[in-house]
C-alpha cells in the first residue's frame, strides 16, 4: 500500500501516540520484544483480518471508480517544506483496463490503459507520449512506472493482490478502533515498515472501501506525509471503452516518451 503516493499511488499510503490499545492492554498484540522475535511481523488479528476483508472486497470488484483528494509534503529549493494538493479520479475495469485524471493548480494529465498500449497525456501543454503495454493491470503498472517514470495514483488499490502489494513488507499492524472520516463511520488502522509509517480508515459495514490514506516518510529529511481522502465509491456504473481508449484532442503533439519521463523526474523535488 505504500506505493500509493501510489502514483501512486497508484504513487501512494503519522506517528500515533501510544493509547492503551497500542499497548496491548486491550486485546493488542504483544511487543516484539515480548516475543522476542524482532524479525517476525506483529500484527493485531483484528488489524489483519479488516485489511484481508477490504483487500478481497476490491480485488473481487470487477469495475469501480473513486475520488481522491491528495496532500503531499514536498521541499522548496529554500529549503521550506509545503503542502501540495492534488484531486484524482479513477476508474478501473478489470482484468486489463484502467484510466485516471489527476488534476492540480498546474497540471492536468489523463492516462489511458487499454489493454495494449498506455498513454499519458500532459493537457497544459498539448502533449501526449504513447508505449505498448501487456495485458494485465499488474504489468501494466509497473510499465508506466518504468517507461514514464510515474506510479499512477492509488496503484495498490489496483493490482491483482492488494493484499500482498500493502501487507508484504510489514513489520507491525494495530487497530486503533472506531472514527469517522466526512461522516463515514470507519476503523482506523496503523502499520509500520520501519522507515516508513502508514495508517488506513476503512469504512465499517458490507461495503469496507478505504477511505483515508496517511503514509509518513521516516527516513526522508522533513519526515514527509502523504495523505488522501477517497470518496465517490462506485461499484455499480458500467464502464464502456471508449472511456480507457485514448483519442488525441485536436491541436496535441505526440513526443517521445523518454521527454516525458525526464521532465516527470524534474518534477520530483518541485510542487506538484
Amino acid at each position: 500500500m505504500v506505493a500509493l503516493g501510489c502514483a501512486a499511488a497508484l504513487s501512494c499510503l503519522g506517528g500515533c501516540a501510544t493509547s492503551p490499545r497500542e499497548a496491548g492492554a486491550e486485546g493488542g498484540t504483544a511487543t516484539q520484544a515480548e516475543n522476542g522475535d524482532r524479525a517476525k511481523p506483529v500484527i493485531d488479528p483484528q488489524a489483519d483480518e479488516l485489511m484481508r476483508r477490504m483487500c478481497d472486497y476490491l480485488a473481487q470488484a470487477q469495475t469501480f471508480s473513486v475520488t481522491a483528494e491528495v496532500w503531499q509534503d514536498v521541499q522548496l529549493d529554500s529549503g521550506q517544506q509545503v503542502q501540495a494538493g492534488r484531486t484524482v479520479d479513477l476508474q478501473v475495469r478489470r482484468p486489463n483496463r484502467f484510466h485516471a485524471e489527476v488534476h492540480s493548480t498546474r497540471h492536468s494529465r489523463g492516462l489511458y490503459y487499454d489493454g495494449t498500449s498506455i498513454t499519458l497525456l500532459d493537457r497544459v501543454h498539448n502533449l501526449y507520449g504513447t508505449v505498448p503495454a501487456p495485458a494485465t493491470l499488474d504489468d501494466a503498472l509497473d510499465v508506466a512506472s518504468e517507461r514514464f517514470g510515474i506510479t499512477l495514483p492509488l496503484e495498490d488499490i489496483i493490482v491483482s493482490d492488494p493484499y500482498q502489494s500493502g501487507m508484504g513488507k510489514v513489520t507491525s499492524g494495530i487497530l486503533l478502533g472506531p472514527v469517522t472520516v466526512l461522516g463515514v463511520a470507519c476503523e482506523h488502522l496503523a502499520f509500520s515498515l520501519g522507515t516508513v509509517d502508514w495508517q488506513l480508515w476503512i469504512e465499517q459495514g458490507a461495503r469496507p472501501v478505504p477511505r483515508k490514506i496517511v503514509i509518513t516518510y521516516k527516513d526522508e529529511e522533513g519526515t514527509p506525509e502523504y495523505a488522501a481522502i477517497l470518496s465517490n465509491w462506485d461499484f455499480q456504473t458500467t464502464l464502456p471503452d471508449n472511456l480507457f481508449t485514448f483519442e488525441p484532442p485536436a491541436g496535441t503533439l505526440m513526443i517521445n516518451v523518454a521527454e516525458i519521463k525526464s521532465e516527470n523526474q524534474a518534477r520530483k523535488n518541485g510542487v506538484k
